[in-house]
């Protein structure tokens, strides 16, 4: 077990989305792509009018947020999360508007729905955090109807691996891994080996982009959000004075983002 499948230490980062937030920030200020990642993401879920949406670990319903308008109008849309106080902010945050979502907390290694109950499964960047991934991609294979699909959003070995490299470098306690490939993160290599076990067919979605980020102290913040609760602060001070000197030089400080969206359809 890693720290990022220790269900204690995942309770923590995500009993609300203080931390949360301050990860999701540094991307919505900083990224290059102009396109941006929820919209993006939502064209892979290919939406039609009437199907049957759970979200796994929707956390607080930023993709429906974000994408509100283009929800089809006849869709249900389940938002599943372990957290209760996620899904409290995601019930805050879409509550006022008339199409029909639904809030659910369960651990997505057992949904409470019923067999081929859904046409869509969306897990975005969370099956990291499950302790027992099979067990998880098995439940999502059997809530989904023949011909149904299911997105899963991960990242690549490289993803934010300056921002690694610099952790390590300056010894800051936190759950970022260290640099270069962890053979047991669910990577997009791991995680097409491990929906193939369920999926035979699988399709592979890459964007590129990157963080040009202007000022130390949204960088900081993310990286705090990462630590554990009691870790020093201490090192902190040096990275945060070695990220001022990159951007007083060179304008930002360059950080690469490589994820990507695999479509994995039932038969």
């Amino acid at each position: 077990m890693t720290r990022l499948t220790d269900a204690e230490h995942v309770a923590t980062q995500y009993k609300d989305s203080s931390r949360f937030d301050a990860r999701v920030s540094i991307y919505e200020r900083y990224a290059t792509n102009p396109q941006p990642w929820l919209e993006w993401l939502f064209d892979r879920l290919k939406l039609a009018d009437e199907e049957v949406v759970l979200e796994l670990g929707a956390g607080t319903g930023n993709v429906w947020l974000e994408n509100r308008p283009r929800v089809p109008e006849q869709a249900q849309v389940v938002l599943s999360d372990l957290s209760l106080g996620m899904l409290e902010r995601a019930r805050r945050k879409l509550g006022v508007e008339q199409r029909p979502f639904h809030y659910l907390q369960c651990d997505a290694q057992k949904i409470p729905l019923p067999d081929e109950k859904v046409d869509v499964v969306l897990a975005n960047h969370m099956l990291y955090h499950v302790p027992n991934r099979t067990v998880a991609i098995a439940e999502a294979y059997r809530v989904l109807r023949s011909g149904g699909r299911s997105v899963v959003g991960t990242n690549d070995w490289t993803h934010l691996q300056e921002l690694r490299e610099l952790v390590a470098r300056f010894e800051i306690e936190s759950l970022l891994l260290p640099p270069g490939r962890d053979a047991d993160f669910f990577d997009l290599e791991n995680a097409a080996e491990e929906l193939s076990v369920k999926f035979s067919q699988l399709h592979l979605f890459r964007r590129q982009d990157a963080l040009e980020i202007k000022e130390a102290g949204p960088l900081l913040d993310y990286v705090r959000s990462t630590m554990p609760d009691g870790a020093s602060p201490e090192p902190l001070f040096a990275l945060e004075q070695h990220v001022a000197r990159q951007i007083n030089l060179l304008g930002s400080f360059h950080v690469g983002i490589a994820i990507g969206v695999f479509e994995a359809v039932k038969d």
